[in-house]
């Protein structure tokens, strides 16, 4: 029996007065189970947050937005927040393009990707319709998500993590995103509540991964009782329908 792989972004378990720290163990192909969770939230968070970003496109006047305004030679003001627009194309573009690479490696048909090329590579979202671009934006991620067993066991697992949720400074990711545009944070639902170990109450929830936090917790809304995940794996289930 072979001693299983650890996690390949170098995670790691804190110290605690229990138990030195010690790296995360890599359960879901190349990645521990923050790793797997954090993108797997990052993927269900993205079509809103591309909707959140193209909703803050505001015209300077009564415009009519077709497609992508064209520049001209008059000194117009241009009549939108081009930075809003700058963001979801590029934020579109990267989650495209992790698209084309998987369908690649993995041999599985991609979704057909309807954006504005340049040198034949997508650049962004051709419209600026908002129930549009985020329909468009969730056919990819739901596609990502469909296949994130087989995508966290390759080796660009760890590569794909950190672009679509740190991302860099020239091309940020959800954290980043979330923070200047917005994300609404999952409430979680009466029925996926547990009842707490210590308090007895049925207020135990599952908090995904997020900008305020990083890492997956489970915890009592109550007492603020917190299930050590390491030691209680029994409680990840609860992320399935968080």
């Amino acid at each position: 029996m072979t001693d299983q792989l650890h996690c390949s972004r170098g995670c790691a378990w804190p110290e605690k007065p229990d138990q030195p720290a010690h790296p995360k163990l890599a359960t879901h192909g190349t990645l521990c189970d923050a790793c797997y969770l954090r993108i797997t939230e990052a993927l269900r968070t993205i079509p809103e947050l591309i909707l959140n970003m193209r909703s803050q496109v505001i015209p300077a006047s009564n415009f009519e937005l077709t497609e992508r305004v064209q520049g001209g030679g008059d000194g117009a003001p241009v009549p939108l927040n081009v930075g809003a627009v700058d963001a979801a194309d590029a934020l579109f573009a990267k989650v495209a393009s992790w698209v084309g690479a998987f369908a690649e490696e993995l041999a599985i048909p991609a979704p057909s990707i309807r954006g504005y090329l340049v040198n034949n590579e997508i650049q962004g979202l051709r419209s600026f319709a908002l129930i549009p671009a985020m329909e468009l934006t969730a056919q990819l991620t739901k596609w990502l998500a469909r296949h994130i067993d087989q995508i966290s066991a390759s080796p660009t697992a760890a590569t794909f993590h950190d672009d679509i949720w740190e991302g860099w400074e020239d091309s940020p990711g959800v954290v980043k995103l979330s923070r200047r545009y917005g994300s609404e944070e999952r409430k979680p639902r009466d029925a996926q509540k547990r009842v707490c170990p210590i308090c007895g109450k049925k207020e135990v929830f599952a908090a995904a991964p997020s900008t305020f936090d990083p890492e997956p917790m489970v915890l009592c809304g109550l007492c603020n009782w917190t299930a050590d995940l390491s030691k209680k794996p029994e409680y990840l289930e609860m992320f399935q329908s968080a």
